[in-house]
């Protein structure tokens, strides 16, 4: 239900307006005000804020392996939260399958079969591709790639360390050194943890997390996850603890608490489910999700209390699975493996808020999270917003003088304030303060021009 709305020749001088109520969240009608800002002083623009620019996501397509043929390519799609929009930005020829999907510093790296590929991650144009037989998972190190390699038959090594910039491999650890195959990877401080499960040799799993110490390139020994720690294939971490979901060779699977304080330590390992989708695991608000088969939704296990939760009854059962913790969302897929994909995003009780068609068997996904102060530089048009981060008011200059439509969405693209078209111009005033904590769009005439945070 709209209010009135008086518009003068500084801008619009009272409009109030009602906040719909998000889906699976209970909260009171409200209104809100767009007040006259022509006495406010734009101060100095400061305060960077992080936003989630963009949702990468890795779709796996579908190789026929009995005839060796590749039906459908991989391929790397972009998904925008705040206008819900998804592109295939890249495909992928000649591989049979997509392995992990990372962003730094302007860049998207993709370990796909026997490559490892590098794009611009606003272009999205090829900058570089080399050959890395057995290439998993990876994790930055400064200007470093840290890459972990399985493959039936074996390799002469199952970590190596390449150059981020010109991928040129700087070192590997030995495989007398590191005789099994790895599987995930996690960087802390200067140091990468590696799961080690021997994932490739059927049938005889290991688990034990691998510790490499960054700056002299030296591996520094193993911390066993016990014999319910049985093939790692996720690391995350948490509180300054890693945790690690382990499959146990398809017999079930367990979380294992690794103290990373004196060196590394095995503080448990507890089984948690019959069977689970290991690698779609994510730890989010101090919980972490994963996939229960044998209710086919989602389950949580309190990482405070070391104890599984509960199970998201309704939850989608997920193939991939991703935490959002700038804007306490998950991103979740589901697949047939065959024709189609989707990509939906969820809050934190398992509710699916927005659903989007991707491509087959989209399995890793990652965040490219960036900064910005209230000017967004990357926007098609740029709006000075302030301050930012907001916390009751914020201000929007620069408007010129035309018929506009404003509106304020939240990460998931979904509408949190908005105003109908109306002459206004010079800069306006917008109460915030009932908006939760997390990142937003404004939009104007449909298009995004900048980008706040809320405190």
């Amino acid at each position: 239900m709209w209010g009135a709305v008086t518009v003068g020749s500084t801008g619009i001088v009272g409009f109030h307006i009602n906040r719909s109520p998000e889906k699976g969240v209970k909260q009171p009608l409200m209104y809100r005000s767009f007040i006259s800002a022509t006495a406010l002083v734009i101060a100095t623009l400061a305060s960077a804020q992080q936003y989630v620019h963009q949702v990468l996501v890795l779709n796996e397509g579908y190789y026929d392996f009995a005839n060796a043929q590749q039906v459908v390519p991989v391929t790397l799609g972009s998904y925008d939260p705040f206008t819900q929009s998804y592109t295939t930005v890249a495909t992928i020829e000649g591989m049979r399958f997509g392995n992990f999907v990372g962003v730094d510093e302007n860049a998207i790296y993709v370990s796909a079969d026997q490559k490892l590929l590098k794009y611009d991650a606003d272009s999205y144009a090829l900058l570089d591709e080399v050959t890395v037989p057995g290439i998993r998972r990876f994790a930055f190190w400064q200007d470093h790639i840290v890459i972990t390699l399985g493959e039936v038959g074996g390799l002469p090594h199952y970590v190596e360390v390449r150059d981020k910039n010109t991928l040129d491999l700087l070192y590997s650890i030995d495989a007398t050194v590191l005789p099994h195959s790895a599987e995930a990877v996690v960087v802390e401080g200067d140091v990468a943890y590696v799961g080690v499960n021997n994932g490739f040799e059927w049938g005889n799993a290991v688990g034990y997390v691998g510790l490499l110490d960054l700056t002299t390139g030296s591996w520094l020994g193993n911390v066993d996850l016990g014999p319910e720690g049985v093939n790692p294939e996720n690391l995350m971490m948490s509180n300054g603890a890693l945790y690690a979901f382990n499959n146990k060779d398809f017999m079930g699977s367990s979380v294992s608490r690794i103290i990373l304080a004196g060196g590394g330590s095995l503080d448990f390992t507890e089984n948690v489910a019959i069977s689970s989708g290991c690698s779609g695991s994510a730890v989010i608000e101090d919980r972490l999700y994963y996939m229960e088969y044998a209710q086919n939704e989602l389950a949580r296990y309190d990482l405070a209390t070391a104890a599984v939760l509960d199970t998201l009854v309704g939850s989608p059962a997920t193939y991939g699975l991703l935490g959002d913790p700038i804007n306490g969302l998950l991103y979740g897929t589901t697949t047939d493996f065959l024709t189609g994909g989707e990509l939906h995003v969820m809050n934190t009780v398992g509710e699916v808020l927005s659903t989007v068609a991707v491509g087959v068997a989209p399995g890793k996904m990652a965040l490219d999270v960036r900064s910005s102060t209230a000017m967004d530089e990357e926007a098609a048009f740029t709006l000075a917003l302030y301050p930012v981060p907001a916390t009751d008011l914020l201000t929007i200059g620069a408007l010129s003088g035309t018929a506009r439509s404003i509106e304020v969405v939240d990460a998931t693209g979904r509408i949190c304030l908005q105003a109908p078209a109306a002459q206004v111009a010079g800069n306006i005033t917008l109460d915030v303060s009932d908006l939760a904590p997390g990142s937003y769009a404004v939009r104007v005439d449909g298009r995004v021009g900048g980008r706040f945070s809320k405190k």
